[in-house]
């Protein structure tokens, strides 16, 4: 087991690269203007950018995420499923449209505040967002940019480091820091001290879940070191040579 915890080691020492912003701001004055965003982006790349998993779809979560609001969602959502296709957001908006939604003063320019999220969308775009896990680039993580980008089986997998089946408190102190005894007292069904991957599918964990247990100040957001067990299982997945996760 030693490699992997130095692994773990190395990883958790390791501070995440933050991405910069500023790319869609072309005349330097500190605000990002229609025209600015209408020469860098179409509606529909905008759409294939927010699209995190490629389904071509976008969520109610997704929505109130983008414009803290879900009015949007119920507006275009013709046929009242559980999505947006791209079609509906397209018959139902323009890029002008869209750039609207963020002028929340309704002053016609995008301020710092209000462009970090095209300003993700732009370097999405153009391949530059240099920490895929805070997809907005706020600093911290919600529920929704971890449950994007891994899921419940993964993170087991990445948790269980020498691949035995279960794991030690030693292992899942990565992610559970000072949480991690009552987590292995609330899955250990058997008592043998440590928990195999049965007993976590057992009790009906979700990744949500662990993310509420991981926030410690009940934010709903990870931030202030919070996220750093989710940093290191996320480079543990990203460098495992394959994953048959059992989705949780």
């Amino acid at each position: 087991m030693a490699p992997f915890l130095l692994l773990f080691v190395a990883l958790a020492t390791a501070s995440p690269v933050k991405r910069q912003t500023g790319g869609l701001d072309v005349n330097g004055d500190g605000l990002i203007s229609y025209d600015e965003v209408f020469h860098a982006m179409s509606l529909h790349e905008a759409l294939v950018a927010l699209d995190r998993d490629g389904d071509g779809f976008l969520y109610l979560p997704q929505i109130i995420e983008l414009w803290g609001s879900g009015d949007k969602f119920y507006e275009l959502n013709i046929d009242g499923d559980d999505h947006l296709t791209f079609r509906e957001i397209e018959n139902g908006m323009t890029l002008q449209d869209f750039y609207n939604q963020f002028d929340f003063n309704g002053d016609g320019t995008l301020d710092v505040a209000e462009s970090y999220q095209l300003e993700y969308i732009y370097e999405t775009i153009n391949n530059v967002v240099d920490d895929p896990l805070d997809s907005d680039g706020d600093g911290k993580l919600s529920k929704l940019e971890v449950l994007s980008h891994m899921t419940y089986g993964e993170v087991l997998t990445a948790l269980d480091a020498d691949g035995d089946g279960s794991m030690t408190p030693a292992e899942l102190m990565v992610l559970f820091g000072n949480k991690t005894a009552d987590w292995v007292a609330a899955q250990d069904d058997n008592g043998d001290g440590v928990v195999s991957t049965g007993e976590a599918h057992h009790h009906h964990m979700k990744l949500e879940n662990v993310f509420d247990i991981v926030d410690l100040d009940g934010s709903t957001y990870l931030e202030a070191g919070e996220d750093a067990g989710f940093y290191i299982v996320w480079d543990i997945i990203l460098n495992m040579p394959s994953t048959d996760p059992i989705i949780g």
